[in-house]
């Protein structure tokens, strides 16, 4: 149980200081001159997604180790550590970098591994899988926004000026 603690711990530390600082810096102004699409959240609905989703990844890892005879375990492990490190790239090409068109193929790459990391993990773990749906829907969503977000700010530029 301790292990869980802190893997909630580090889960709900990193990302919450990603959100802090991206709320606090200058970054906040550069994102609020985007243009959004009508239907995207607002207020800190997102932030606090973001929190949980990142939450559920570490209850999933923490189960992921737990699960006894599976030869998969550490292949699990580390597919779903990545996950937390992939979310982290994602993030900082977007609001570091400033790059909406990079950040959304990031982000794209970031689903299809996922994808693999589900299907690994439900081999080891069925209840560790089915904690990461959440997660990959909340993807599937920010990926749809972040699509719609490049489109409407690079000029429809992208895959054949969709």
């Amino acid at each position: 149980m301790i292990r869980l603690f802190l893997y909630m711990l580090i889960a709900a530390s990193v990302s919450g200081g990603i959100v802090g600082w991206i709320r606090s810096s200058e970054t906040a102004l550069w994102a609020a001159s985007l243009n959004f699409p009508d239907w995207a959240p607002g207020g800190h609905l997102p932030d606090i997604v973001s929190i949980l989703m990142l939450q559920l990844i570490a209850i999933s890892l923490w189960i992921t180790q737990r699960a006894d005879r599976c030869t998969m375990r550490l292949l699990s492990v580390l597919l779903t550590l990545g996950l937390i490190g992939g979310v982290c790239l994602q993030l900082c090409i977007i609001f570091v970098g400033r790059d909406i068109t990079t950040g959304f193929l990031a982000g794209l790459a970031l689903w299809l591994y996922m994808l693999v990391t589900m299907t690994v993990v439900d081999r080891c773990s069925k209840a560790s899988a089915v904690l990461l749906w959440l997660p990959f829907a909340w993807l599937t969503l920010g990926l749809a926004f972040a699509f719609e977000v490049m489109r409407l700010n690079e000029g429809s530029n992208f895959v054949g000026g969709l």
